[in-house]
């Protein structure tokens, strides 16, 4: 018998309880339940806790020794800091088996089973689908899962790699609603960016749409479009153009249906949310409303990606622009004041109208600060206020770090704390960070003072007053601009 015969007959023999297989330092692991499966093999449980192992499945030896080197080079690259399982040591025993072991913390759960959750919980609501959404964890919570998904990516981009097949089954997520951990798995696709890239494999569903007309292997423009498309369902649980006209009129015919799938994955249907031409515009009822769970700006990208990003690669928005407006996002939002029957976090809005319920927010619910620089520099006659969008809530009895650079940026997270702001009852806190030099001033005598201290704005002096909030580094001199957070208490 030949040695690929074996493997082939190894393969299809019938395995009898929990297998056990060894890696090249003699490790033996038992293999428990299987977590995900995708082309290339199967993810499984094992007998240590945060042990995975993943099994080739391929057939044809070359396949397989092809594979089994990509694995080694993937174990030699520089993966430290991002939130990747990567390979830690390769599967020796028995020899017809392929595959490698990787480590991955523990109270995760594959996003896949989240989302199904999450449908099941609208439709066990379908008077009310809102409320299924807040009960998987609500809006922010998305946000920051869509952030931190997004920094991972353009991290891994940085170093010149691309994930390669971008899927709900290889992302993982804490269990608990109530945090939003955030690790990718199975992560033997990741490759040298290039057009070619290395192999084609895909989730149906998310793969670009080049891919599925042979035009391109992975890459980082198709990572984008991964990201986009899981983006988009896990905020609006809908598909970019599966959830329009098009399908919905194919249903009823096989055949059509299989029409309307393919020319879905190739790109050739307008999406659904496409500004011109409606011919496949969003369904009610298949997921929710954009414009209830995405800011404008996150609208606009969605848009570049899916209409003219479809074919011109070069349109589609990178992933750090993708991180920075998630993360400006989520410190958008608001937390429902009505707590019984709602709870829920929404973006806000002017009218602080809660789109899940329709309770009008009270005003000293929340802090309202608005981003400006403050030009030192400015010319006679100029303003020195540089406006900016963005804009950070404050909710009741939430703290708040503020950083030295532009928030919606990816420098924002690693830059110094400058202060931090604490909204409670009986009035708003400012807490000066050891290396910050944090001026308070108040616009109706233009007065600015030095907090080196924390400083409390009582809840019964909040009469409509405008503040600006000048940050600085106390180590760092000569600033020809500074951030400075203007709000009214």
């Amino acid at each position: 018998m030949t040695e690929e015969a074996k493997v082939q007959a190894s393969t299809q023999k019938k395995k009898v309880g929990n297998r056990k297989v060894a890696d090249r330092k003699g490790t033996v692991y038992t293999l428990k339940a299987k977590i995900g499966q995708g082309g290339q093999g199967v993810v499984c449980a094992t007998d240590m806790p945060g042990v995975l192992v993943k099994i080739q499945t391929e057939k044809v030896l070359e396949k397989r020794k092809s594979w089994l080197r990509h694995v080694r080079w993937l174990m030699q690259q520089d993966l430290d800091g991002l939130n990747i399982a990567r390979p830690v040591e390769v599967i020796t025993k028995p020899a017809s088996q392929n595959g490698y072991v990787m480590e991955l913390m523990d109270g995760l759960e594959p996003l896949t089973q989240s989302l199904e959750k999450a449908h099941l919980a609208l439709a066990e609501n379908e008077d009310t689908p809102l409320e299924g959404y807040n009960q998987t964890g609500g809006l922010k919570r998305r946000l920051l899962l869509l952030k931190e998904l997004a920094r991972t990516m353009a991290n891994l981009h940085a170093r010149g790699l691309a994930y390669g097949d971008l899927s709900p089954a290889n992302i993982f997520i804490s269990e608990s609603t109530e945090h939003h951990q955030l690790w990718l798995i199975d992560c033997d696709n990741i490759c040298v960016s290039e057009r070619g890239g290395y192999g084609d494999y895909h989730t149906p569903g998310y793969g670009a749409p080049e891919i599925m007309r042979e035009e391109s292997g992975v890459n980082m423009s198709t990572d984008c479009w991964s990201f986009a498309v899981i983006a988009l369902q896990l905020l609006a649980h809908c598909h970019p153009y599966n959830s329009g006209l098009v399908m919905e009129d194919a249903e009823l015919d096989d055949g059509e249906m299989e029409r309307a799938q393919e020319k879905s994955e190739r790109g050739e249907l307008p999406w659904i949310y496409d500004e011109g031409d409606d011919s496949n515009a969003w369904i009610p009822g298949n997921g929710l409303p954009w414009e209830v769970v995405t800011t404008q700006k996150l609208r606009k990208l969605f848009n570049r990606c899916f209409s003219v990003g479809r074919d011109c690669l070069s349109e589609r928005p990178d992933m750090s622009t993708w991180a920075d407006a998630l993360d400006e996002a989520s410190g958008s939002t608001l937390v429902c004041s009505n707590k019984t029957e709602c709870g829920a976090t929404f973006i806000y809005n002017t009218a602080l109208e809660c789109p899940f319920c329709e309770t009008v927010q009270p005003e000293r619910s929340h802090l309202c600060l608005h981003h400006y620089f403050y030009n030192e520099d400015a010319l006679s006659g100029e303003s020195p206020w540089i406006s900016t969008p963005s804009v950070q809530l404050l909710n009741l009895d939430q703290k708040t770090d503020f950083h030295l650079a532009p928030l919606g940026t990816e420098l924002y997270s690693e830059s110094p704390i400058i202060c931090s702001i604490i909204l409670r009852g009986d009035g708003v806190f400012i807490v000066p960070a050891p290396d910050g030099y944090v001026e308070l001033q108040r616009k109706r005598d233009g007065k600015a003072y030095v907090l080196d201290r924390l400083q409390r704005l009582k809840n019964e002096s909040r009469a409509g007053e405008e503040y600006a909030l000048h940050l600085r580094h106390k180590d760092e001199a000569g600033y020809s601009s500074h951030p400075v957070w203007k709000f009214v208490w």
